[in-house]
């Protein structure tokens, strides 16, 4: 219990924390950031963040510090007065430890109310021992019916109060509890330590600082297998840029007003997906102060699409150090128009600039490298062309690994689609107009590609029609009473046979025995499935089951039950087992069906929950008719071009992809 005397109060109309917690820090990372930033002011050598498992009803965050703490009237005086200015109250630009002041606004401790709507804060001064608790109810802050401005005191509730004691100093340090979580998401762990490092310049290499959360220290995710190419230090001696000077991998360089920034630069080997990483953020003294941003490049310069690879850090402590504030409160963008910033922000457009173009080029020369590189396994196919030809096709290699924006992956499916094409006598010309470009952007390689669009469709409406004849050699067989096991294993390494959504589906053997089990109480026992042919197919999480009922029998009510009672009965199974199946769907094939009355609703029921039956007529239609709807579709790319109309009037041969047809053994 606190004594009588033991009061604190705040004086200013609580709903100004609406925009000083809720608005502005709506963030678990920038809410708790502003935490940290307190405790590295208060000389803090440890903080300690604890994350909930599950954000609900009576979760909470801890954050933790071992600083200098407060005494009673310290939190009065600096912590319950909003805007309390350390810089100008202390005059002092450091703290006691020699530390640069993070804080500057004297608001960032309400930020927990961006993600909480009750806070606790306990500490301990290492002054005087004293120690103090109390609490903030956003409820009681912003109460309805008073005015904006109100110079009425508000009481704060102290909870607990322990006088100056020698033996408690050793105790010091602050703890805050943020509760009644407002967070709709639980925050990830690992995610969250990330984040918060890149909201801090170097903050978790500082020997004399360490932010841990849930026990374990905060830092960049290992990346550097990520990083292609590195600045300043991958600068050659004709780039760097004059004036620079290197520290540790870091570039240290003086703007045309007398301040000294830091900075480093990295270029990526992918696009960058993270929000918080892709672009350039601004530093001043340790702490965030502009989210990553391209310096307000808008366009007109070359290599633009090099920004999607681009990430740095540049430390400008001096825009912290103006007498006008030019850092906006939830820290993070500065005032880009003000005179101050405009020498950084020139500076930072055209060591943006400059380094995109270096990246341009070192990229291309790396990815025609690396091409000579990949060239070794089509070595054999290069030989076999003619010297001339070999030259042109080496040329329009040379053009394409010189697109930047093209991955390592895609540059070797182009590469060799290239060669592909040519050996194929196809695209010859495009090829050669790829070989003739001395440079070549994405945009003029998209130009390319379209034009081959023609080619393409062609490609793909051959291989179709090859499909097609391949289902209607599949169709004889089944007409001639041939379903024996070759045709059942040729379904089953052809799934595409009978829809192109089974393309995926591979054979699974891992559940055999359990199949075989299931089968046995369900199946078996009717006389129609003796000598059955099935299949049992995946592809990720999905299990397809094909029960072939045996040649020359009608599927009739029962069969159908039995299947359904099958199909259900290993969904149960493997539901239980939690198995990497989700989804567990069916069909059954036989030589005819019956048509009852209620028959064709049982069927499309059965189709509604995952299973199907069918005969070998209606399965064989319908995956001939999609097949045909994917030819036509390709057919409409180019209805003009004489090849594809050779397909439409079957000028195609029945086996001309060269795969090997089904065995009638």
């Amino acid at each position: 219990m606190a004594p009588e005397t033991a009061r604190l109060h705040i004086q200013f109309h609580g709903r100004v924390i609406e925009h000083l917690g809720i608005d502005m820090y709506q963030s678990p990372v920038a809410a708790i950031a502003e935490l940290v930033s307190n405790a590295w002011d208060a000389d803090a050598t440890k903080v300690e963040i604890s994350l909930p498992m599950n954000v609900r009803a009576g979760s909470e965050i801890l954050i933790s510090d071992n600083g200098d703490g407060m005494t009673l009237a310290q939190c009065q005086d600096r912590y319950l007065k909003v805007g309390y200015n350390r810089r100008i109250e202390q005059q002092a630009e450091k703290t006691s430890g020699g530390r640069p002041v993070m804080g500057r606004k004297g608001i960032g401790k309400f930020a927990g109310f961006g993600i909480a709507n009750l806070v606790d804060v306990e500490t301990v001064s290492r002054e005087t021992g004293e120690r103090t608790v109390f609490r903030l109810d956003v409820e009681k802050l912003t109460g309805s019916g008073a005015e904006y401005a109100d110079n009425t005191p508000m009481e704060v509730e102290v909870l607990e109060y322990s006088g100056p004691d020698e033996e408690r100093k050793p105790q010091h340090g602050t703890r805050i509890r943020l509760q009644q979580l407002t967070m709709k998401k639980t925050p990830n762990s690992d995610q969250f330590r990330v984040s918060m490092a890149r909201r801090f310049l170097l903050l978790e290499r500082a020997e004399d600082f360490s932010v841990t959360v849930d026990g374990t220290p905060i830092a960049e995710e290992g990346d550097s297998e990520r990083i292609e190419f590195d600045y300043p230090s991958d600068y050659d001696g004709k780039q760097r840029p004059a004036g620079l000077e290197i520290e540790d991998g870091w570039g240290v360089e003086s703007l045309p007003n007398g301040a000294e920034i830091r900075w480093r630069f990295v270029f990526y080997s992918d696009p960058i997906q993270e929000e918080d990483l892709a672009g350039i953020s601004i530093f001043s003294h340790h702490k965030l102060s502009q989210r990553p941003f391209t310096f307000n490049l808008s366009g007109g310069f070359g290599a633009q699409h090099a920004i999607n690879y681009l990430s740095g850090r540049v430390q400008a402590d001096y825009i912290d150090d103006q007498d006008k504030d030019l850092i906006s409160t939830e820290r993070q963008r500065i005032n880009w128009e003000a005179d101050q910033a405009l020498p950084l922000l020139a500076w930072g457009q055209e060591r943006t600039k400059s380094l995109l173009r270096i990246w341009q080029n070192r990229r291309a020369e790396a990815k025609v490298s690396a091409m000579n590189l990949r060239m070794a396994p089509f070595s054999n196919r290069l030989d076999k062309l003619e010297p001339y030809e070999a030259k042109i096709v080496q040329r329009a290699l040379t053009a394409v690994a010189r697109v930047s924006v093209l991955s390592d992956a895609q540059f070797d499916d182009l590469a060799n689609a290239i060669l592909s094409a040519w050996e194929g006598g196809r695209l010859r010309e495009l090829i050669n107009e790829l070989s003739n470009a001395a440079e070549l952007d994405a945009e003029e390689l998209v130009g390319i590609l379209a034009k081959s669009r023609v080619m393409t469709a062609l490609h793909a409406a051959e291989r179709v029609r090859s499909q097609l004849n391949l289902i209607n050699g599949l169709e004889e067989r089944i007409n001639e009473k041939r379903l024996e096991n070759a045709v059942r294993d040729y379904i089953a390494q052809n799934p595409w046979m009978i829809s192109p959504e089974w393309e995926t589906f591979r054979v699974e053997r891992g559940l055999s025995n359990l199949m075989e089990e299931i089968s046995k109480e369900t199946l078996d026992k009717e006389e129609a499935w003796n000598a059955r042919v099935d299949l049992v197919l995946s592809s990720g999480d999905q299990l397809l089951v094909l029960e072939f009922m045996r040649p020359g029998k009608t599927a009739d009510w029962d069969h159908v039950y039995r299947f359904e009672r099958y199909i259900e009965s290993l969904r149960d199974v493997v539901d239980v087992r939690r198995s990497e199946f989700r989804s567990v769907t069916g069909l059954m094939v036989a030589d005819k069906l019956e048509r009852p009355a209620g028959f064709a609703r049982k069927l499309d029921r059965l189709r509604r929950d995952g299973m199907d039956a069918t005969d070998w007529a209606g399965l064989l239609e319908k995956a001939k008719k999609q097949w045909q709807d994917y030819f036509d579709i390709l057919y409409a790319r180019a209805p003009e071009d004489e090849r594809m109309q050779a397909l439409i009037s079957g000028g195609s041969n029945d086996n001309e992809t060269g795969e090997d047809e089904p065995s009638d053994s």
